[in-house]
């Protein structure tokens, strides 16, 4: 049996591409979303550290 000549092996393996392929798009998705959640979390504790230290004391 010649593996090259087997279509079920060649089905297969095209959907183990795809699905490779998928888990890939997947995990840079979660990445981006990830920095995004971070870098709105950053730039609220910058504001909030702006809006602190710019407020001048009375005395």
């Amino acid at each position: 049996m010649n593996i090259y000549e087997d279509n079920d092996l060649e089905q297969k393996l095209d959907e183990l591409a795809e699905l490779v392929g998928r888990i890939i798009l997947d995990m840079l998705l979660v990445s981006l979303r990830k920095v995004c959640n971070e870098q709105q979390i950053f730039q609220e504790f910058v504001e909030t550290r702006d809006s602190t230290t710019k407020q001048t004391e009375p005395f």
